[in-house]
């Protein structure tokens, strides 16, 4: 991580955002199985390797709306919102949003650069991510992500992340048979 500086993100920094490729490639997914017997629910997930890689590809960036989120964030000044540069070019982006409601904080996002990734940079913002939640005297942080997204599942469980919950419906009503299936992963902090 030599030479990379870590700040605060900042409203003007956001039309730079798309400069990170946060793309991911992996040959191997969870398969989601979910048998019912009456009031019990078993939810399987299983790697399985995959025929072709799936290639999440160049252009997967923020949206308008991710963008409008942020702005809103850090008018409001609620969370941690941290940015990695390398010089002046960004290279890694963490959002993370204080729910008060449940007394956790919220990884929106960890984007890391493909470019800047196995150097350290994922495991330093989460670190920074566990210590503020740790000031702000929080009992958990938690995070979303996806079956087919297998290296960031794995790097979660390193830095000792849980699977707390699958939702099988989050961003179509035909999740299961898509492949793609909201996992949601909690760091519990409170003793």
């Amino acid at each position: 991580m030599r030479g990379l500086e870590i700040r605060a993100l900042e409203l003007g920094d956001l039309p730079t955002l798309s400069e990170i490729n946060p793309t991911f490639v992996s040959d191997v997914m969870l398969k989601v199985e979910r048998e019912e017997q009456g009031t019990n629910l078993i939810w399987r997930l299983t790697e399985v390797p995959l025929e072709r890689p799936f290639d999440r590809g160049i252009g997967y960036n923020l949206t308008p709306r991710d963008l409008e989120d942020m702005r809103g964030w850090l008018k409001e000044g609620n969370g941690l919102h941290l940015l990695a540069l390398d010089l002046s070019r960004p290279v890694a982006l963490l959002n993370v949003q204080l729910q008060a409601w449940n007394n956790t904080g919220f990884i929106w996002n960890i984007l890391i650069d493909i470019d800047y990734r196995r150097r350290g940079l994922g495991r330093t913002l989460i670190e920074r991510a566990i210590a503020w939640a740790r000031q702000n005297n929080l009992r958990a942080l938690c995070l979303e992500t996806q079956t087919n997204n297998l290296p960031a599942i794995r790097f979660y469980r390193r830095m000792g992340f849980f699977l707390s919950g699958v939702r099988a419906d989050l961003y179509t009503n035909r999740d299961l048979e898509r492949g793609e299936v909201a996992l949601f992963f909690s760091y519990p902090l409170d003793s």
